[in-house]
């Protein structure tokens, strides 16, 4: 699915944030916080980060479906070579 590209690095951020170490968590909280903090000044303070999230969560749900479908099909093929 095409999306926008700022949009598409939240996904990620957030995805990263939910599914690394527990050492790195901090850390990848911060990189996500800053891009929602991006998106915050892009709207001229009208949306707060929890409000971004929230309008994203569909957008979310479906990326997470469409990343655990690739890593799937990666394990599957790894385990036929």
């Amino acid at each position: 699915m095409a999306r926008n590209p700022e949009i598409e690095k939240i996904l990620e951020a957030w995805w990263q944030s939910e599914h690394c170490v527990p050492a790195e968590r901090a850390k990848l909280k911060r990189e996500l916080d800053a891009l929602l903090d991006a998106g915050v000044a892009k709207s001229k303070n009208l949306y707060t980060r929890e409000q971004i999230l929230n309008c994203f969560w569909s957008q979310y749900k479906d990326f997470r479906h469409e990343r655990k479908k690739r890593e799937q099909v990666a394990v599957a093929q790894t385990l036929r070579k």
